[in-house]
């Protein structure tokens, strides 16, 4: 079927006019069968179900039009059944006073009374007022979901984009001394420049085009942060002590790109600078089953402003980030101490 005709019609049944005809048609239908007695139906039955169909038309739209949107919207739910119950009683009277007025004056030359007890009539009436309720409910409820995945996938290109965007300012500052560091090193001869530069390669590699997936290897995230820190070692004074542990199987586990960085770059912004004696930047990945534990802390330099806990745009977009693909998958907590800054982050690993 070409996709233009199926989208044509993906249309047209969508549209609300189109969708009540199509329940009155299957009610007609229904109640027709229901009504003809006879193998061979006649024209009066055809009447018949047009007649008992006043009162369930009028029901239905009350209820939809009025007694929905009024009350149950509202959550007013005690006037809705009370309404609901007079609307049963009011949809009752009028399929009686239908066939005991109104029938002989439309169609007059005909005999027509109603075959059902006003017992039977009440059943009727609240079927239709219930199903039409429970229609209206499930729309509702399909909508709003329609609405969630609209408001995600924008919020999901919103934080790509910021992503993007993160990834294109790579830190210059970092990049410039990293350089100028590994310069120093080739004119030193340093047995561990070929090394230095194949992770400052990997990472720039990394960010630039293997963290574009929505979920990446694990073991590719805790790389991308070993190098990171493996080229701070170089640019941070020999007193900083920086630590970096891994414990658990990273294999066949996936997480966000680039979501754990942030954190240590403010670790060694923060805790490897000024006049301490005691700076330190600690960092320890653990993977038990599917749980991932990452904790960081770092001394507060004494030159050096403390992070602010609930500042910043890397913060603000990793935490969005975390809302988003860990809904109900993370829990992040982060002490700032007096002299120390320590972060907490669990999360449930996809494989």
């Amino acid at each position: 079927m070409p996709t233009n005709f199926r989208q044509h019609m993906e249309q047209i049944v969508q549209h609300r006019l189109v969708q009540h005809l199509l329940f009155w048609l299957l009610s007609f239908y229904v109640l027709f069968r229901l009504f003809c007695t006879d193998e061979k139906y006649v024209e009066t039955d055809l009447i018949y179900t047009f007649l008992f169909h006043i009162s369930l038309v009028f029901i239905v739209y009350l209820n939809l039009n009025f007694l929905l949107p009024r009350y149950f919207q509202a959550k007013q739910y005690s006037l809705y059944l009370l309404g609901f119950a007079l609307v049963l009683a009011l949809g009752t009277l009028i399929n009686h006073l239908t066939f005991q007025y109104l029938a002989d004056w439309l169609f007059e030359g005909y005999y027509f009374i109603s075959y059902y007890e006003w017992g039977d009539i009440l059943e009727f009436t609240f079927t239709y007022m219930a199903l039409s309720t429970l229609l209206h409910l499930s729309k509702s409820w399909f909508e709003l979901n329609e609405k969630k995945k609209a408001i995600n996938r924008l919020e999901r290109e919103k934080l790509d984009a910021e992503l993007l965007s993160l990834k294109s300012q790579i830190n210059p500052h970092f990049l410039f001394n990293s350089l100028n560091n590994l310069y120093s090193l080739s004119l030193d001869q340093d047995e561990r420049l070929p090394d230095l530069l194949l992770r400052l390669s990997d990472n720039l590699r990394y960010m630039l085009y293997e963290s574009g997936d929505t979920f990446v290897p694990l073991q590719k995230e805790i790389q991308f942060l070993e190098n990171y820190i493996d080229l701070q070692r170089i640019r941070a004074p020999k007193r900083v002590d920086i630590r970096f542990a891994v414990e658990g199987k990273i294999k066949d586990h996936a997480i966000a790109p680039l979501l754990l960085i942030h954190f240590v770059e403010n670790a060694f912004k923060f805790g490897a600078k000024g006049s301490n004696t005691e700076a330190y930047v600690h960092v320890q990945c653990i993977v038990e089953e599917n749980i991932l534990t990452f904790s960081i802390k770092n001394n507060k330099g004494k030159l050096a402003l403390p992070p602010r806990v609930g500042g910043g745009i890397g913060l603000s977009n990793t935490r969005k980030r975390l809302a988003l693909l860990y809904p109900n998958g993370h829990e992040l907590r982060i002490e700032d101490k007096e002299n120390e800054f320590e972060v907490f982050l669990t999360l449930s690993l996809s494989e």
